[in-house]
């Protein structure tokens, strides 16, 4: 059962309409049921740790959903965090992780870039589990926008399931691969790939053609002018359209009989215990 807390964020109440859940452990068939690569669903479900880069044990942490009045998942964690770090008045290294079962969209990535370009102390990783509609072009410009930031961006694969089920759900669940997960996993790895390039291949090509006008102009003046900055913007061709497909009848995976999986390099950072 969830036992989702009566939270402030920004001024909204959360509640069971905007489940925002802090140091509970997610349950197993949610996670199985919205980390699925393979199975499309219309929520998305975001797992977070904020910590100091040298400590072990995570200062907050926990997991939420997009908010059914508007709210996505990753703006409502990023308000909470600061909160958290207004009201801590929080210095110093820190390290702020999303496991996110879709990759965040160009409002989010937006949102993102303006909370990390006002810390500077803070590396922030992502791992999303599944594309969000890749082929669109703001979706594309903001997961480069990401990128450019500093943000380290990647689809997740075999060993980052793994991983999010022992540190989120439980130490001691194995985990099950679901069918096609590591074709998949990789499709999705090789389509974003695809996408940061040819957007770093734009730029390219956009600050080149304008520093080469702009030669042009200065050679065509009688009296050359100081050199100035150019902006460049992108211009993306459109991409193939992801190919996952559309998800079949919902079915939630059982755990299979085995002895505990050993998780290499991954240690518990947290306690589990209610505070």
């Amino acid at each position: 059962m969830h036992r989702f807390g009566l939270l402030k964020v920004s001024g909204l109440a959360l509640s069971e309409e905007m489940p925002f859940a802090l140091k509970e452990l997610l349950p197993k068939e949610d996670f199985q049921e919205h980390f699925n690569n393979t199975r499309l669903l219309n929520k998305t479900l975001l797992l977070f740790s904020f910590k100091k880069e040298e400590k072990r044990i995570w200062e907050i942490w926990g997991y939420a959903y997009n908010d059914p009045r508007g709210k996505h998942a990753e703006v409502l964690v990023l308000d909470y965090i600061e909160d958290h770090i207004a009201k801590n008045k929080t210095k110093g290294k820190y390290e702020l992780n999303f496991f996110v079962s879709y990759a965040p969209c160009h409002e989010c990535s937006a949102r993102i870039k303006s909370f990390m370009a006002q810390r500077s102390g803070i590396c922030m990783e992502i791992r999303a589990s599944k594309p969000y509609f890749f082929y669109r072009e703001r979706v594309r410009k903001g997961l480069h926008l990401l990128k450019s930031s500093g943000v380290s961006i990647k689809m997740m694969n075999k060993s980052d399931y793994r991983k999010c089920l022992y540190l989120f759900v439980h130490p001691s669940e194995n985990f099950t691969p679901w069918s096609n997960l590591d074709e998949q996993s990789k499709e999705n790895a090789n389509d974003l790939d695809t996408l940061l390039k040819q957007e770093e291949e734009n730029d390219k090509m956009i600050d080149s053609d304008s520093i080469s006008a702009h030669t042009t102009q200065l050679g065509a003046q009688e009296n050359s002018e100081p050199d100035i900055p150019l902006d460049g913007h992108c211009q993306s061709p459109a991409m193939e359209r992801n190919k996952l497909s559309e998800p079949e009848t919902p079915r939630k995976l059982n755990r299979s009989p085995g002895t505990r999986e050993v998780v290499s390099g991954i240690k518990r950072k947290l306690d589990f215990s209610e505070d």
